[in-house]
């Protein structure tokens, strides 16, 4: 799929406010629940103007046909917002069988000031709740459990109206040790899957925001006092690959004192060992040296800085998606 399809929220609402401003009206579509073999889960998003497709997916093929169809076919009646259940088999002529539930959010002038309040906080990497408004039938229809922040979806009654609500900002920041040669394939890569990243090296040299343009913050640090740099709470992830085992471990005694959710070293055994030989003449645990992942990534037999920058977003995404599965 081709990248004018993978776009981030920011810009899909982005595209929103330019269409506004030129006076077009146009559906924000959204999969908001599926079931069977779908091509993608809820939470995909694609933007239907009068001329067609304009960008994202919710998964391609006939039903995302059908659904472009029925968006031009609605905005020259200016139907308001709307929730169709496509039949993967019978209703789109797909062969994975299955079925999912589209909301057709219809997004004219009169919505500018909205959009333009959540492209902000977006913009600020500010958490915010896109919320889509229902009537009372749609919201009966939707097969949408109750919105959890921790899940970053559902359906929420706000002063009387059902709005399909999904948060972003839920997930916290990737602090990323070290700008070498993987940090800068990994955090365009981050940042393309609606990761936040902070980037913190000892160098000033390498800890530059024009190598990292993507990222939330570029700081050149102290790893030993790397407390006067960071505020690691307990959403965040940590991905530790200086260019040498001390400050290796010097990152881990900082990390190991925080509530990170994940802490990724990367690196070859022999430098993973002598980080933590050096813990534990320090007096750290094995249960605390239990909460460090490494070597880093899945293992795809990644070689090249690019493919190893892979491996670790792969796993990222995997932390990611055992919290929101908790709840």
């Amino acid at each position: 799929m081709t990248e004018e399809f993978l776009l981030s929220m920011k810009t899909l609402v982005q595209i929103i406010l330019e269409k506004l401003n030129e006076k077009q009206s146009l559906y924000l579509v959204s999969l908001v629940h599926s079931e069977g073999s779908t091509p993608r889960n809820a939470e995909a998003h694609m933007l239907v103007d009068a001329s067609g497709w304009v960008a994202g997916t919710v998964g391609g093929g006939g039903m995302e046909y059908a659904a472009v169809l029925k968006a031009q076919e609605c905005l020259r009646e200016k139907k308001e917002s709307f929730v169709q259940t496509f039949d993967l088999t019978e209703h789109a002529g797909m062969a994975c069988g299955g079925y999912c539930q589209l909301l057709f959010t219809y997004c004219a002038e009169d919505s500018l000031s909205y959009f333009a309040q959540v492209y902000e906080a977006l913009e600020q990497g500010n958490p915010v709740e896109l919320e889509l408004p229902l009537s009372g039938e749609m919201a009966q229809e939707l097969k949408v459990k109750p919105y959890h922040e921790a899940a970053h979806r559902g359906l929420k009654l706000l002063d009387g109206k059902y709005y399909y609500v999904e948060g972003y900002g839920y997930d916290g920041c990737v602090y990323v040790f070290g700008a070498g040669h993987v940090a800068r394939e990994l955090v365009p890569l981050l940042s393309h899957l609606d990761f936040k990243c902070i980037v913190l090296d000892d160098r000033a040299e390498f800890a530059s925001k024009e190598y990292f343009p993507d990222a939330v913050r570029v700081e050149q640090v102290d790893y030993c006092h790397l407390q006067q740099a960071c505020a690691i709470a307990e959403q965040d992830y940590a991905v530790v690959m200086t260019r040498g085992h001390e400050h290796d471990a010097n990152c881990e005694r900082y990390l190991l004192h925080t509530p990170a959710c994940y802490i990724g070293i990367m690196g070859s055994r022999n430098k993973a060992r002598l980080a933590r030989e050096a813990l534990l003449a320090d007096g750290y645990s094995e249960a605390d040296l239990a909460r460090i992942t490494t070597p880093i990534g899945i293992s795809i037999g990644s070689e090249t800085p690019a493919e190893i920058a892979v491996s670790i977003a792969a796993q990222l995404i995997q932390v990611r998606a055992a919290k929101v599965a908790k709840h």
